[in-house]
């Protein structure tokens, strides 16, 4: 489809309060405001230089620049904390279902061979977000449904939270016949590998479903 520009005045109002954003952001120390005011910028010049049309074409572009932009930190550890003791709760009765021997406290699981902590890095929130994205590129490239685009983004979610809970649990399970010291070196980070492979897999499935049910 060929577009014709057609500068809109509505950019320099839209171009105009991405300004006002990023100066609040600088004056208030928030640098999630700062980041993201280049986004609203960037949709301000294309709707003052070329038009309302450029930015409907240019929208999925313009907001998937989002994940570049890292959450508040209030509000990333304020999530992060909470995935990281839902994952341990999960992943020690998952380990005791197994027959092992564990105890938790907090975020802290104790095998017999010593504790292991669930950081924050395993609490999900780098895979949900990491998922998200690549999930987004995904659907919108692969289906013009916005229901199958959103049913794929928001499945993306529990499928983070669920990778990292078989994360967590392979982990103590390999701690407590193998050894802390392999469970935590170069097979913790191997299984974080395997699992988003696997979560992107089940994706896929999931996108093979919904075209099973209702066909492009």
């Amino acid at each position: 489809q060929e577009l014709t520009p057609k500068p809109s005045i509505w950019g320099v109002i839209v171009l105009v309060l991405g300004l006002s954003v990023y100066l609040i952001g600088t004056i208030g120390a928030e640098w999630f405001l700062r980041r993201s005011s280049l986004i609203v910028v960037l949709g301000g010049l294309i709707l003052y230089l070329y038009g309302i049309e450029y930015i409907k074409t240019l929208l999925f572009p313009l907001v998937f620049l989002i994940f570049m932009v890292p959450l508040p930190a209030i509000i990333y550890n304020a999530v992060a904390f909470q995935l990281q003791l839902f994952v341990s709760k999960v992943s020690v009765q998952l380990i005791s279902f197994v027959g092992i021997a564990v105890y938790r406290s907090g975020n802290i699981i104790e095998i017999s061979t010593g504790p292991l902590a669930v950081e924050e890095a395993c609490s999900g929130m780098r895979s949900i977000m990491a998922l998200l994205a690549l999930t987004s590129l995904f659907a919108y490239f692969m289906y013009s449904s916005r229901l199958k685009q959103w049913i794929l983004v928001v499945f993306a979610l529990p499928l983070a939270v669920v990778t990292n809970i078989i994360r967590v649990t392979a982990t103590g399970i390999c701690a407590h016949y193998f050894g802390k010291e392999f469970a935590e070196g170069i097979l913790h980070e191997s299984f974080g590998l395997i699992v988003f492979v696997i979560a992107f897999v089940l994706l896929l499935l999931l996108s093979k479903f919904l075209n099973w049910i209702v066909p492009e």
